[in-house]
């Protein structure tokens, strides 16, 4: 009995020890993201969806979702979604075989990109430079669905703007899954001031790889 026991303790220290959270230095944070960068975006036919909701106060104001439907490197198509102040509205885009790009808004209608842009909608948000005062990497191992993933996070903390009136901190934390392959799963950043903490951003990443379209 008291051998069974040892065993059961020293098992479930296992599983316990596998799901904690260990510090990873930066450059083996950049190495496994470059990968799976490279991995999953090479793995046509993909079908890639980007979520991002702007909150105030708690309130989610505003939601943009990118759909992206990759069937090669030049072939590919986009449907943004915009939800705001209670309306929906859709815009569209079109990459052919050539490298020629096409918007449309209502799906049907299609005119060329104009001659200076090569998308036709830009991104949701820009990350300009930023001073970083500190970031930590880290990585935990972990089941889902009973498959085993790691889960890298990315945590940043900047000053203040100077220009700002609040003079709060901000920060910034990326959490990515990544399956055993390699290959995205999901990225979540999240956003927002610090001193208390206050979320205003959150941006969900999806991936299916080699997918039906």
């Amino acid at each position: 009995m008291k051998i069974l026991f040892s065993l059961t303790a020293i098992f479930l220290f296992i599983i316990t020890s596998s799901a904690q959270s260990r510090t990873i230095s930066k450059s083996e944070y950049e190495k496994v993201f470059q990968f799976a960068v490279e991995k999953t975006n090479a793995a046509y036919p993909t079908i890639f969806k980007v979520t991002t909701d702007f909150i105030e106060e708690g309130k989610r104001i505003r939601t943009v979702t990118d759909l992206t439907e990759s069937e090669s490197l030049s072939h590919r198509r986009i449907k943004r979604t915009i939800i705001a102040k209670g309306h929906k509205t859709n815009s569209y885009q079109v990459t052919d075989g050539f490298g020629e790009v096409f918007c449309s808004d209502d799906g049907v209608s299609w005119k060329p990109s104009e001659p200076a842009k090569s998308e036709c909608f830009g991104p949701v948000s820009i990350y300009g430079p930023r001073d970083i005062e500190s970031i930590k990497y880290s990585v935990t191992v972990k089941r889902v669905k009973g498959k085993r993933v790691k889960v890298y996070r990315e945590y940043s903390v900047f000053p203040p703007w100077a220009w700002s009136k609040s003079k709060k901190k901000e920060f910034r934390e990326t959490v990515s899954t990544i399956d055993s392959r390699g290959f995205f799963r999901t990225v979540v950043d999240t956003e927002g001031t610090l001193g208390p903490r206050t979320v205003m951003l959150i941006r969900k990443q999806s991936w299916v790889t080699n997918a039906k379209i």
